[in-house]
């Protein structure tokens, strides 16, 4: 709110009437949602409370949603439910022209609410208590069986007239959710109340049932009967651990005249599993006048069983977060990494505020951590400023908290103790003090790169596909292992402890690219390694005897592996799914050694935009998939991308006249990096259908199949380019290290170097004119984009000024675009009397999709005024799964038929 009297009372707003129909007389009362009117209804001349919603919440919801969803309530027709009369919406003067007020009319009671008798009783007659509860189980029947549960059962929404209850708001709390989604986050409120909560809603659980009211309405009757909830505490977080851990004392104990039956009544409506509750609210209602003998006898052993369990072992549960979502206290519920009796499995999301989301695609490694007592994670998320950073939750907070000094970090990982996290960034591995203090270099390092750490003086780095060793306090580095080529090992990539300080899991690549990634077994004293018949693009650990693994369609597989033989066991078992994977296939997950899953959830998409040289964005293609490398035609009437699905990608083409998407490649699981021959008839990509990623080609008209263009037995290659004059194919090879080489298509076919150094170019480029290649290297330690002759010899000219990738050319070829990885910049050349950089045009910040594999991933209009890119759908999640190992052991189990 903008204005000086943003702040006023509703009322003020609101005027005398509201929409010419309903005057206002004063305010009844106020709650977090909403401000209460007493009102007349000038059209049939009859006294009405006006509820208006709070105008922070009225903005995050929006008038339209709120009023459809709301008139599914408006439908309830019952003698125990307060009807919903009207709905509707009117502006708020204090907002300007776009502020709106929401409302919604039902009859004015001239009784008082449950809550205020008890405010001046405390306790209730039993007759007066059971009564009540009667009822209110009544109206809860009835709208169940019209499919609407209320969710939002307390004292405060039950009114008491001549002596009968009815509910008020019977479906509002639910009409917020649907119609505020996300946005509820934005507001600062928190629909729902604590004491009345039941667990599966205090765990942040979208989906409730009918028997979440019936939770509810056994908590009303609790307090209603002993004079306070079965559940208190001085904080909010403090009530929920109790609802999670705890169980209520038998009301009867509390007050000896309550009858058996509605104390065993209660208390089985209070279960923790909804499964446990009775199945219907008018059951609750008849065993209120049983003798409670059958459900007292199940509520009392369930009781002994878990008094039992909590005296092996003390249960400590802290509740850190609090979400904002549906009636939501969804939250952060860690229980002590101890041995502790069985516990139920946990699952729920992390919320963030609103001007953060969780980073995964734009990385290409882990983008999450725990430590190994579960009781911390670490995770990288992306700020309104586009700017990386590690955030961390830990046990007890109520919000995730930024790590100073670690802006542009990925690759988290936690010491040995968790008193320290290292990170990769800005070319450098660091690590950092969670007690406070500035980051420390531990060593240099160009690329983002897998990191372990197995012991306190030993962490694990990747390069260049070898495992380092090196040391956080000595900075010494050794080489741990190489490649196995007896093994057909090309790279040992994304190390991960296993806890026994002994050995390491790796994902291990070989020729048949990123579909063919199997997990390594390395024992750490030796440095040997094996590769394992298992087939899954990056370990997460070992778990009871089993290695844990994500595979690459997003699932989490359980194998049964012998560590000290170095073999597989058992056949893999699917005990997860929803990972996201990353396209350079890497699963964002952790897990630690005491059994906590952490991951990130969702599906990697992105829409196409176009982009000017301001950064200003319009869409170009809305349809959200799971695009990469988007290539204009020669001509510019088409676009070449690939889009990934279902852990395998194609190369697809879209004619922009006529709108219309049509796939291109078909066979093998990874065809990507597509690129256009220069008369615009083929398109060029690489796959890995010859089981060795390669470079093939196929006719865009589809009148012929695809065929090798590249394919060599002696090393694999990532990505090529056509030459201008479509006489010669330059493309990307793994020998020794990343080299660039070319060969003629017709003639002396003899493969010849473009450049071969010891460091690793990429991203090959030719300009327009054929004379000119750009492209990317790190031999001076850091990537930068450079420019030299072709076929050479000649100089070379660095473009990029503190770090350069994905260099793209402008079609009349005075111009380089490439991306810092932070900013996208723009380089005039000159190329007389010898090439150099004229200026350098810092144009916009990188918010967008930069390449998970060596290529460029975005493109140069035609015309040069727009770039197209890859704008990220921010639908990630991060989930956290507390005692997974518990439900890991059930799966397997069941698997054996144990």
């Amino acid at each position: 709110m903008s204005s000086p009297d943003s702040h006023s009372p509703p009322q003020a707003a609101l005027g005398a009437t509201v929409d010419g129909r309903y005057r206002i007389e004063r305010e009844l009362g106020a709650g977090g949602m909403a401000t209460v009117y007493l009102a007349h209804d000038l059209r049939h001349d009859r006294n009405v409370a006006v509820k208006v919603l709070r105008p922070e919440l009225a903005a995050a919801i929006g008038a339209e949603r709120f009023l459809s969803e709301i008139r599914t309530t408006a439908r309830l027709q019952h003698p125990h439910i307060l009807p919903l009369l009207d709905s509707g919406e009117v502006a708020d003067p204090r907002d300007g022209a776009n502020g709106r007020l929401l409302y919604y009319v039902m009859p004015f009671v001239a009784g008082e609410t449950l809550r205020a008798r008890l405010e001046r009783e405390r306790q209730l007659p039993i007759a007066d208590a059971l009564g009540i509860a009667r009822e209110v189980a009544d109206a809860l029947t009835y709208a169940h069986g019209h499919g609407v549960v209320h969710r939002d059962v307390k004292p405060e929404n039950i009114l008491l007239q001549d002596g009968h209850a009815l509910v008020a708001d019977f479906g509002i709390a639910l009409a917020i959710q649907q119609a505020g989604g996300q946005r509820m986050t934005q507001t600062g409120l928190s629909l729902g109340t604590p004491q009345y909560m039941s667990p599966e809603q205090a765990m942040g659980e979208k989906s409730v049932d009918h028997r979440t009211d019936i939770y509810a309405l056994g908590a009303v009757t609790y307090e209603i009967l002993v004079g306070e909830p079965p559940f208190t505490g001085p904080t909010v977080q403090a009530i929920v651990a109790k609802l999670l851990t705890d169980e209520p004392r038998p009301p009867g104990a509390l007050r000896r005249s309550v009858p058996p039956g509605a104390d065993a009544a209660v208390l089985h409506a209070l279960e923790k599993l909804p499964a446990d509750r009775m199945a219907s609210a008018r059951e609750f209602a008849a065993a209120l006048d049983g003798d409670g003998s059958s459900l007292r006898g199940v509520a009392t052993r369930t009781r002994q069983t878990r008094t039992r369990a909590r005296r092996v072992d003390s249960l400590s549960l802290v509740v850190s977060a609090l979400g904002l979502g549906a009636l939501a206290l969804a939250g952060w519920q860690w229980l002590a990494a101890r041995r502790v009796p069985p516990q139920p499995t946990i699952h729920f999301s992390v919320d963030l505020p609103s001007d953060l989301r969780v980073t995964a695609r734009e990385l290409t490694g882990p983008s999450v951590a725990v430590t190994t007592d579960g009781m911390t994670i670490a995770f990288v998320a992306t700020g309104r400023d586009g700017v990386r950073r590690l955030m961390v939750r830990e046990v007890g907070d109520i919000a995730s908290r930024p790590v100073p000094g670690t802006d542009g970090a990925s690759q988290p990982i936690f010491s040995p103790d968790g008193q320290w996290l290292a990170f990769w960034a800005a070319g450098r591995l660091q690590m950092v003090a969670l007690g406070g203090g500035a980051p420390q270099v531990i060593m240099e390092i160009p690329e983002q790169a897998g990191v372990a750490w197995p012991s306190p003086d030993q962490i694990v780095v990747e390069r260049m596909g070898r495992l380092l060793a090196v040391s956080p306090t000595t900075h010494t580095v050794r080489q741990l292992s190489t490649p196995d080529t007896t093994q057909h090992e090309t790279a040992q990539m994304y190390p991960v402890t296993v806890g026994d300080g002994e050995h390491l899991l790796y994902s291990s690549w070989g020729h048949g690219g990123a579909e063919g990634i199997k997990i390594g077994l390395m024992s750490l004293p030796t440095g040997r390694s094996q590769v394992l018949d298992v087939t899954a693009v990056s370990a997460l650990g070992m778990l009871d005897g089993s290695l844990i693994a994500v595979t690459g369609n997003n699932n989490i597989v359980a194998v049964p592996v012998d560590l000290a033989r170095g073999r597989v066991t058992g056949t893999p078992l699917p005990v997860a799914s929803g990972v996201a994977v990353t396209a350079a296939r890497v699963g964002k997950a952790a897990l630690s050694a005491a059994g906590t899953l952490t991951y990130v959830s969702g599906a990697h998409e992105s829409e196409l935009v176009l982009v000017d040289s301001a950064g200003r964005r319009q869409p170009f293609l809305a349809e959200r998939r799971a695009y990469g490398f988007p290539r204009y035609s020669p001509d510019g009437r088409r676009i070449a991308f690939t889009i990934a699905s279902g852990g395998s990608s194609d190369v697809w083409i879209y004619d922009i006249a006529a709108g219309t998407t049509t796939r291109l490649t078909s066979g093998g699981s990874a065809n990507e990096r597509p690129e256009w021959t220069p008369d615009g008839k083929r398109v060029l990509f690489r796959t890995d259908r010859a089981n060795l990623s390669s470079i093939w080609w196929q006719p865009v008209d589809g009148s012929d199949a695809a065929k090798p263009l590249v394919l060599s037995k002696s090393a694999p290659t990532y990505e090529a380019v056509i030459t201008p004059d479509g006489a010669a194919v330059v493309y990307q090879t793994d020998t020794s290290s990343s080299d660039l080489e070319y060969r003629m298509l017709a003639g002396d076919t003899t493969r010849k170097p473009v450049v071969a150094t010891r460091a690793y170019e990429e991203a090959p480029r030719l300009s327009p004119d054929g004379r000119w290649i750009a492209y990317s290297t790190d031999e001076s330690g850091t990537y930068e984009v450079v420019v030299q002759p072709f076929p050479g010899p000649g100089p070379r000219t660095q473009v990029s000024t503190n770090g350069g990738v994905e260099p793209v050319w402008s079609r009349d070829g005075r111009r380089v675009f490439y991306r810092t990885g932070r900013r996208v910049v723009a380089a005039t050349l000159t190329m007389a009397p010898r090439l150099g950089v004229a200026s350098r045009s810092d144009l916009f910040a990188d918010v967008f999709l930069p390449a998970t594999s060596p290529h460029a991933n975005y493109d140069v209009s035609p015309d040069g005024s727009h770039l197209l890119f890859l704008a990220g759908v921010d639908d990630q999640r991060l989930m956290v799964v507390y005692n997974w190992a518990a439900e890991l052991r059930n799966r397997v189990r069941t698997s054996s038929g144990r």
